[in-house]
């Protein structure tokens, strides 16, 4: 029972890092879109990657805490 506790435990905060990860790629998003017009247009497609490279660690951690069984 306190397996099946910390497990899900586990998932959970898998799931909630997940989202909080997806808030902070709208906000870089939103970063890029401003460097993208200002004179630092050369730093946008650096924010871009590190936006998806976030991305696909929020997936990761979703596909991790699918494989976990509560």
């Amino acid at each position: 029972m306190i397996s099946n506790l910390r497990m899900q435990g586990l998932q959970d905060d898998l799931l909630r890092t997940a989202t909080d990860l997806d808030l902070l790629c709208q906000a870089l998003d939103g970063h890029a879109l401003y460097l993208r017009h200002s004179i630092h247009q050369a730093d946008a497609q650096a924010m871009d990657n590190q936006a998806e490279a976030l991305r696909d660690t929020a997936g990761e951690m979703r596909d991790i805490a699918e494989a976990i069984q509560p």
